[in-house]
C-alpha cells in the first residue's frame, strides 16, 4: 500500500471504530476499502493514553507505561463513558487510577497533566486517528463516522459525540458496530435472509438480528451488555494466576498492572498453543487451554444467554437464521467460536478480520451517506432503539411511548391528561427501560411545562412527542393545546445515570413480566375506583334526593363492597364492584344531566328577558 503525500481534490471520509481495546479508522478510495495504517504499517492503535505533566502519549508509546505508569496511564476509557462513580465502585473496583465523581455526576481521573474525563480520553485517541489520517492524505477531513456499541444508551452516545467533538473530526453520524459488521459483510456477499452479529470485544457485547434484502439492511432486534467482555477474560485469568503462583499480593498498582498484563499475553497465546508458559515476579508455571476455558466459559454463557433471550422475545427460529457473523477480537478466542457454533448449529463468518470489519463498515457506510451520487448500489439503514423510552404517570407507573426495537428514525406522540382539579403545572419524568415501575426504569430527565390553562381534571390534553434520530438521540416535545404551551428538549450531558446492566434489564422484564402487569392492572384500578368512589360522594351530597331510598341503599352497599376491594387489592373484585356501581347510579347521574340542562335554559330564559 503506497500514499502520495500530495493534495487530493477527493474528500476524505473517515469510518472510526472507536474500541476499548483498540481503536482503528478506515477510508474508500477508487471504490476500494482502505485501512489506515502509522508509520510502522500498524492498522490498529491501542485505546490508551498517557499522561504526563505537559505531554499526552497516545497508543502504543503510551501502552509501553501501562505497568511502569498505571495511575497515570489510562485504557479501557470506552468502559467508563456515561458512567457514575457509584458503577466505578461497584463494577470496576479494582481499576490502578484514581477516580472522583465530577460537578455533573460523572467521573474523571487524576493524573499528572490534571483532571481527565472519559471524554477527554476519548477524544485524545480520536485526535491521534485524525492526525494520521491528515498526514496521510495530506488534507483536512471533511466527514465522518464511528461506531458504538449497539447497547450503548443515551448518555454514553452523547459522551462519543461529545469527545468527537472535542477532536474535531467532522462527525455527522453514530453508527452501531453490529451494523457496521453487516454492511461490511453484506456489500461484499450480497446475503439476503435472517443474519445474526455476534459482536465480543474487549469491553463490550452486543447481538443484532438483521433482515438483508437487496440492500436494504434492517435491525429486527438487538440486545448485549456493555459490560461485557474480553477484559473479563483477562481479570478471572489474573485471578487464576494470582491463586496458582502463590506470591505474595504487594497490593499495589505495579502489581495490579503487571498481572492484568500477565493474563493479556496468555490470553493471547492462548488463542494459538494449546500450552502456555507463564513468568510472574518468581513464579514459573504453565496454564493450559483446557484451564483458561473453565475460567472464562460463565462469561461465553452469558453471551449466549442474552442471544437466547433475544431469539426468543422476536419469535425467531434457529432453521431461518441464514448466516453468523463473529466480530470483535474476542472472538478470536477458540472457545467462543466453538460455543457459538454449537449454540447456532452453524458455522459462523469470519473471513473479514474481526478486528477490521466495524472500521471497513464505517466507511463504506460514510461513503454511501456523503457520495451518494457516485453510490450505485445503494444501501438503506433501518436501525432500531434498544429500550423502550416513555414518561411517569400515575401510580409510579412508566407509560412507554416508543418500545424497544423500533426502527430509528422515529417520532410518536402520545396524549396524556391531568389528574387533579386546576393543574396550572405538569411534571414530566422521562425513562427508559423496560419494566411497568419508574423504579425499575432508568431515570433520564425531568422538567416542568409551566403556567397551562387551569381546568377540571382529565379536560386537559398534553401532547408529549419523542423523536430518535439515526443516532439513537432522544428529543422530547411537550405541548398543551389549550393553553398553547410548548416545551422541547433534548436529553444533556448532566443527566444522573443510575448503575446501568442493560442484559440485566431486559432479563429482568421478561421474568417479572406478568407479575408486573398485574401489579400494575390492580393499581390503575384501585385508582380507578378511588376517583369513581370520590365523584359518587361528591355527587351523593348534592343530589341524593333526586333518587329513592332503594337506590340509594343500593349503591351504599356497592360502595361498601368497592371499599372492601380496594383494601383487598382484589383486582376481580373491583372490576365486578365497579360495573355494578356504574348500573347502580346511571339514574341518579341521568338526573343530574337533565336538571344541569334545564337550569342553563331556565338561565338563558331569563337573560333574554331582561
Amino acid at each position: 500500500m503506497i500514499f502520495l503525500k500530495k493534495k487530493n481534490n477527493k474528500k476524505l471520509l473517515l469510518g472510526i471504530d472507536l474500541g476499548t481495546t483498540y481503536s482503528l479508522v478506515a477510508t474508500v478510495r477508487k471504490d476500494n476499502i482502505i485501512l489506515l495504517p502509522d508509520q510502522k504499517k500498524r492498522y490498529l492503535l491501542p485505546s490508551v493514553v498517557h499522561y504526563k505533566k505537559n505531554e499526552i502519549l497516545v497508543g502504543w508509546e503510551a501502552l509501553e507505561k501501562i505497568i511502569k505508569d498505571p495511575s497515570n496511564t489510562i485504557s479501557s476509557a470506552k468502559r467508563f463513558l456515561g458512567r457514575s462513580i457509584n458503577f466505578v465502585k461497584n463494577k470496576l473496583p479494582f481499576v490502578p487510577y484514581l477516580i472522583e465523581e465530577d460537578t455533573n455526576e460523572g467521573i474523571f481521573f487524576h493524573t499528572n497533566f490534571g483532571k481527565v474525563t472519559p471524554v477527554d480520553v476519548s477524544s485524545h485517541i480520536l485526535k491521534f486517528l485524525k492526525k494520521r489520517a491528515v498526514f496521510l492524505f495530506n488534507q483536512e477531513i471533511d466527514a465522518s463516522i464511528i461506531t458504538v456499541p449497539a447497547y450503548f444508551n443515551d448518555l454514553q452516545k452523547k459522551e462519543t459525540k461529545k469527545a468527537a467533538l472535542l477532536s474535531k473530526i467532522n462527525l455527522i453520524r453514530l453508527l452501531n458496530e453490529p451494523t457496521a459488521a453487516a454492511l461490511a459483510y453484506g456489500l461484499q456477499k450480497q446475503k439476503k435472509g435472517i443474519v445474526i452479529i455476534y459482536d465480543l470485544g474487549g469491553g463490550t457485547f452486543d447481538i443484532s438480528i438483521l433482515h438483508l434484502n437487496k440492500g436494504i439492511f434492517e435491525v429486527l432486534a438487538t440486545s448485549g451488555d456493555s459490560n461485557l467482555g474480553g477484559d473479563d477474560f483477562d481479570y478471572a485469568l489474573a485471578k487464576y494466576i494470582y491463586k496458582k503462583s502463590n506470591v505474595l499480593n504487594k497490593c499495589d498498582e505495579f502489581f495490579q498492572s503487571s498481572l492484568i498484563e500477565v493474563a493479556k499475553s496468555t490470553k493471547l497465546k492462548l488463542t494459538k498453543y494449546e500450552k502456555v508458559e507463564v513468568r510472574f515476579f518468581n513464579w514459573k508455571g504453565y496454564i493450559t487451554r483446557d484451564e483458561f476455558d473453565l475460567i472464562i466459559i460463565s462469561y461465553v454463557k452469558k453471551t449466549l444467554l442474552i442471544c437466547s433471550n433475544l431469539i426468543q422475545e422476536i419469535n425467531l427460529s434457529f432453521e431461518k437464521i441464514e448466516e453468523v457473523i463473529m466480530v470483535g477480537g474476542s472472538t478470536r478466542v477458540p472457545l467462543v467460536y466453538l460455543e457459538v457454533s454449537k449454540f447456532f448449529k452453524k458455522i459462523p463468518l469470519n473471513s473479514i478480520n474481526p478486528d477490521q470489519v466495524v472500521a471497513i463498515g464505517a466507511a463504506m457506510h460514510v461513503n454511501m451517506l456523503v457520495n451518494t451520487q457516485n453510490i450505485k448500489n445503494k444501501t438503506i439503514l433501518l436501525d432500531v432503539i434498544p429500550l423502550s423510552l416513555g414518561i411517569e404517570v400515575m401510580g409510579g407507573f412508566v407509560e412507554k411511548i416508543i418500545s424497544r426495537n423500533t426502527s430509528v428514525p422515529t417520532s410518536k406522540t402520545m396524549e396524556f391528561t391531568t389528574y387533579k382539579d386546576n393543574q396550572t403545572s405538569i411534571l414530566i419524568h422521562i425513562l427508559q427501560g423496560e419494566r411497568e415501575l419508574v423504579k425499575e426504569c432508568i431515570s433520564l430527565s425531568y422538567f416542568v411545562l409551566k403556567d397551562i390553562q387551569p381546568q377540571k381534571a382529565g379536560l386537559a390534553r398534553i401532547l408529549v412527542t419523542f423523536q430518535v434520530d439515526t443516532d439513537g438521540l432522544i428529543n422530547v416535545k411537550v405541548l398543551e393545546k389549550y393553553s398553547n404551551k410548548e416545551k422541547n428538549i433534548t436529553i444533556d450531558n448532566n443527566i444522573i445515570l443510575k448503575n446501568t446492566n442493560v442484559s440485566k434489564i431486559l432479563k429482568d422484564s421478561l421474568k417479572y413480566s406478568k407479575d408486573d402487569y398485574y401489579f400494575r392492572a390492580t393499581e390503575e384500578k384501585k385508582m380507578e375506583s378511588i376517583r369513581v368512589l370520590e365523584i359518587l360522594n361528591t355527587s351523593l351530597k348534592k343530589d341524593k334526593k333526586l333518587i329513592t331510598k332503594k337506590e340509594l341503599l343500593k349503591i351504599k352497599e356497592i360502595q361498601k363492597k368497592l371499599q372492601e376491594s380496594i383494601k383487598k387489592d382484589d383486582f376481580f373484585s373491583m372490576k365486578i364492584n365497579l360495573k355494578k356501581l356504574d348500573e347502580a347510579s346511571k339514574n341518579l347521574f341521568s338526573l343530574q344531566f337533565k336538571n344541569t340542562i334545564n337550569y342553563s335554559s331556565i338561565k338563558n330564559i331569563l337573560k333574554e328577558n331582561i
